[in-house]
């Protein structure tokens, strides 16, 4: 078990007013088997009445409403967590099993996993992610600005690059073309000063976790925000507003630090 701190902000701006602002926010990490939350504080400005439920793949989701005119939303998380990577989750859903919009497979990709049968036909469900993931990072390498959020799996991989969430994407498609259930995560880790994403899979009646973007299992050094089947299920903020704004920037910042 590691205790750890944690810090996450967001600073969304508009270069215009804008009004009737509905957000929701995925940012308080669940507390599940190998999360304990010990604490975490949620600030958002401006200041506006919020409520918190539970979406269907166990996400924590803060919703709000601001009506007048503003041309920022600013939101940070901060708190203290202990991750015990001895223990897992059993939570399944079957959906995990079946390709999602972020996942579907182009022919290159099944082609790609072709290549690696011998390699996947006497192997545990373990090996076999391990095994494409290494595969995966010879001929796919992490480069920024060459992908957006909006790209897919088969888009990313015909780029032979991109960032974390291209590898995930990815990984998600071969393995469930390998019948593989497996689900998209975000979150924090020691190794980004962003969100981060990686993978779990399930393996004999328990999720484990692995980051195809560093190609190794995860350790205690991450802590899970949302899951979902990609990353459309596992947007940190989605929002819908009225106003004349043409253009929105985002400023991200995280911390990890050894919990004392």
């Amino acid at each position: 078990m590691k205790k750890i701190n944690f810090y996450f902000s967001t600073k969304l701006t508009f270069d215009d007013y804008v009004h009737e602002h509905s957000f929701a926010l995925r940012v308080i990490p669940p507390e599940t088997p190998t999360q304990h939350i010990v604490s975490c504080e949620l600030s958002i400005s401006p200041i506006t009445a919020v409520d918190h439920n539970t979406d269907a793949f166990g996400n924590n989701v803060t919703a709000g409403y601001i009506k007048g005119d503003h041309r920022f939303l600013d939101f940070e998380i901060k708190g203290t967590a202990e991750t015990d990577c001895t223990r897992h989750r059993t939570d399944y859903m079957p959906c995990y099993l079946y390709q999602s919009a972020f996942t579907k497979p182009s022919a290159a990709l099944a082609s790609f996993l072709e290549t690696l049968s011998d390699d996947l036909s006497e192997a545990s469900v373990s090996e076999r992610v391990q095994t494409i993931s290494s595969k995966l990072s010879d001929v796919f390498r992490y480069q920024k600005d060459v992908t957006t959020s909006h790209t897919t799996a088969a888009e990313a991989f015909e780029t032979s690059a991109g960032v974390c969430q291209d590898f995930s994407h990815i990984m998600l498609s071969l393995l469930r073309l390998n019948h593989i259930p497996c689900r998209y995560i975000a979150g924090l880790a020691f190794c980004d000063g962003e969100t981060h994403s990686w993978i779990e899979y399930f393996e004999d009646g328990v999720w484990k976790s692995f980051d195809p973007a560093n190609d190794r299992p995860v350790n205690e050094d991450y802590l899970v925000l949302s899951q979902g089947r990609d990353f459309a299920d596992c947007a940190i903020d989605r929002g819908v507003m009225f106003g004349s704004y043409t253009r929105q920037l985002t400023l991200v910042r995280s911390v990890m630090q050894q919990g004392y």
